[in-house]
């Protein structure tokens, strides 16, 4: 049995740990600084548990100089080795071959599963993309993706309208994630954090009743191996 790790990111391990490859999305839109570090404390949780994780970064370009997810599928369909044996933390490039997934129309339900046998046995992926990316590849699934919001007008807004297409275009319903300096819900002064303000908005304007979390940003103690 797996011993219990402790930190700000225990409580995300729930939404994407079970045996079998499997999902956590994540939501990239525009705001790194509360994304990144999220992200970071998922994946350090998620090793720190002992499963292998392996992070779609559609962020990047694949090329040759570094090479990712449209080299993986190549090299799948010709035969090759695939991440199976790879370190425990992995990040790849992945925006053309995640592209080359949402074209294939005819498979778009599936598009996801076919990476399934390439992952490491019993691990996590975590897709960090672009809302109109994600709800074209996993858009009308049970699916919780993280909506990552720090405490600035600007994340608010562009947390606001992902909100909007995760809940409308993709039909998912997100987990919104407050990741504040401060291990508090309020601002310097007194005001709600963004998390609060975007499941406000939510309820108020979508109707919607949201899961919030807030989480402290930490100093990553270790780095992934790419």
């Amino acid at each position: 049995m797996l011993d219990r790790f402790t930190n700000q990111g225990a409580g995300l391990i729930g939404l994407g740990c079970q045996l079998g490859p499997r999902l956590v999305a994540m939501v990239s839109h525009g705001d790194e600084q509360a994304e990144l570090p999220l992200l970071w404390q998922l994946c350090l949780s998620l090793v720190n548990f002992g499963y292998s994780v392996t992070v779609l970064d559609a962020t990047t370009e694949e090329s040759e100089a570094n090479p990712g997810l449209k080299q993986l599928l190549k090299n799948a369909h010709s035969g090759e080795d695939s991440l199976r044996d790879s370190s425990a933390w992995t990040v790849l490039a992945s925006a053309q071959g995640l592209q080359s997934l949402i074209r294939n129309v005819q498979t778009q339900s599936r598009s996801l599963q076919q990476l399934g046998p390439l992952m490491p046995a019993e691990g996590i992926v975590v897709l960090y993309c672009k809302v109109d990316w994600m709800t074209e590849l996993i858009g009308d699934q049970f699916a919780e993706p993280l909506l990552a919001v720090s405490p600035n007008r600007k994340s608010l807004l562009t947390g606001y309208i992902a909100l909007k297409r995760l809940l409308i275009t993709g039909k998912l319903k997100p987990t919104i994630v407050n990741m504040d300096q401060e291990p508090n819900r309020l601002g310097s002064a007194g005001l709600p954090t963004a998390s609060a303000g975007l499941g406000e908005c939510a309820k108020r304007f979508l109707g919607r009743e949201l899961k919030t979390l807030h989480i402290t940003d930490q100093q990553p103690d270790i780095a992934p191996c790419e």
